[in-house]
């Protein structure tokens, strides 16, 4: 490569990774817990899961007690079962039929336990585990959060490739070159070519399976020109099972049992495990069942199947075999697959955390890559300031989501139940929270001082949180491990790691770090320092 086009990749990798460093940041610590959103949230209630296969769930005595809650004629019922949690989100979509169904003209979200059928509303059953979810792809900003997530992943793909052209050549050499001892730009320099190499598959595949999740809107808009805005033709193409159908009219016969179907379902496709259910057009005379799940095969990697039954005849209309799962399911179970670790189980789960975590800190080596290198005589003192005041910003905001994140962790598991709207409570604590921090650490103006405290405070808060747990569950590390409540031991196991770490690295550095800086031979005048 001649130097003209190696200094254009070199300044394209470096514009597109400052650009999108903080926000890149926030999607992969979010997303590094994410992973694990179902045992954060059986952690944090702390209620006792029973296991049970989801097939054995009564969706008869279900259906009865939401049908008397929630006036149901004419809707579609989705019924998200979740993983292992004695629990299932349930959506009730817009009545077809608002003329015998008035109050039918809304939405209606809510969670439903499976055991007591008891039903708490969206904001009342909000988690952290829920917030760190949606904060992976900026839910929190309305209307534009997830498109913004989406294009920060098409920008990452686009660092991906440039930065493998930039240090192609060198690789290798600098894998087996790291040498702490030298100076900080070196440092940084072979640990961010060392961990990009380590990380760069799955890198890569988060950057596309991210932006094809958060761009959906974009990935079919194609298509939709392709069906001339046929919305359901394009669903019946693509999603036969999200297909709408059209409300006939109203009926008053009985309709067929659905734990009958559910057996029955479970019983065709051996080892088929359920996921979710959908009852479309209740009460009605072209009442359907649906149900998707997939196959417990280790060995399968997209497995999806799903049966559409008559719920007055029982006649099976339409389905897919898990066995043989078409070329669309395919791709996007894929999707899904690669994206959120569903496959492999904890192992890859835990794989997946802990190069989400060298993700971050490929991330924060880059921008402090860009700091020492701006801090050259050759630079004015005004962009030298710049530069400083940009690597304040960027460190004391990401930095700061390790102890906050571990600080809302015990938050959370002392306060459980003391509030009835959780989601704003959760909201309140971790970005005020978050903008101390950031406003403390950004002020303090020293990256050492910030890295260091950041990582005392999040060891000792992530060591806390499974003595919290244990004080107010009586669910501690070894009780929970002897009982096979693995999803509350792989929550304390992960944070006690994390706190041994932190420390650890805590008590290794020291001061005299600080004289392999640039800014230890090159001083920023104090006076003026920003």
């Amino acid at each position: 490569m001649n130097k003209r086009n190696y200094n254009v990749f070199f300044n394209t990798h470096t514009v597109s990774g400052i650009v999108i460093s903080i926000a890149l940041y926030v999607i992969f610590f979010a997303g590094a817990f994410t992973l694990f959103q179902e045992e954060i949230a059986i952690w944090e209630t702390g209620a006792p899961v029973s296991h049970q296969e989801k097939v054995a769930i009564d969706f008869d005595k279900i259906i009865k007690e939401v049908s008397e809650s929630h006036n149901l004629l004419g809707r579609d019922i989705r019924l998200n079962f979740g993983g292992e949690a004695d629990e299932m989100y349930v959506f009730l979509a817009r009545s077809k039929d608002t003329i015998h169904n008035k109050n039918g003209a809304t939405t209606t979200y809510f969670h439903l336990n499976t055991k007591d059928y008891k039903q708490s509303d969206y904001l009342e059953h909000y988690t952290l585990a829920q917030f760190l979810y949606r904060l992976h792809f900026f839910s929190q900003i309305p209307y534009i959060g997830s498109y913004l997530s989406g294009f920060v992943a098409l920008f990452f793909l686009f660092a991906i490739v440039t930065g493998t052209i930039v240090h192609w050549k060198k690789m290798v050499s600098n894998f087996f070159a790291f040498n702490p001892k030298v100076l900080l730009k070196r440092v940084w320099t072979d640990a961010h070519t060392a961990l990009g190499i380590i990380g760069l598959p799955y890198q890569f595949i988060f950057a596309v399976t991210g932006a094809y999740f958060c761009l959906s809107l974009l990935v079919l808009l194609p298509a939709n020109i392709l069906y001339g805005g046929d919305r359901n033709a394009l669903l019946n193409d693509f999603r036969p099972d999200r297909a709408l159908v059209t409300w006939e009219s109203a009926s008053d016969k009985s309709v067929l049992s659905f734990n009958d179907f559910a057996q029955s379902t479970c019983e065709r496709w051996e080892g088929f495990h359920l996921q979710r259910a959908i009852i479309k057009n209740f009460g009605g005379t072209n009442m359907q069942y649906l149900l998707t799940g997939k196959l417990t095969d280790p060995t399968q990697f997209s497995s999806t199947g799903w049966l559409v039954q008559d719920a007055h005849s029982g006649a099976i209309s339409i389905g897919a075999d898990p066995f043989h799962t078409p070329y669309t399911d395919s791709v996007q179970n894929v999707m899904r697959n690669l994206h959120f670790a569903s496959f492999g189980g904890y192992l890859v789960k835990v794989l997946y955390f802990i190069l989400a975590l060298i993700t971050c800190f490929v991330i924060i080596t880059g921008v402090l890559i860009w700091i020492e290198a701006r801090n050259k005589k050759t630079m004015t003192l005004k962009q030298r300031k710049y530069t400083v005041k940009i690597g304040h910003i960027y460190l004391a905001s990401c930095l700061s989501m390790f102890p906050v994140t571990a600080m809302s962790f015990v938050f959370v598991k002392l306060t459980t139940g003391l509030f009835i709207h959780q989601k704003e409570v959760i909201y309140s604590f971790y970005f005020c929270m978050w903008l101390l921090f950031t406003l403390y650490f950004r002020f303090k103006r020293d990256n050492y001082f910030t890295n260091k405290y950041t990582l005392l405070v999040g060891g000792l808060f992530s060591f806390m949180i499974p003595i919290v747990n244990g004080i107010q569950s009586n669910s501690w590390l070894w009780t929970s491990y002897t009982q096979g409540h693995k999803a509350v031991f792989i929550i304390d196991f992960i944070w006690l790691v994390l706190g041994l770490l932190a420390l650890g690295i805590y008590f290794k550095m020291h001061p005299k770090v600080k004289e392999k800086s640039s800014f230890y031979k090159n001083p920023i005048p104090q006076k003026k320092t920003v």
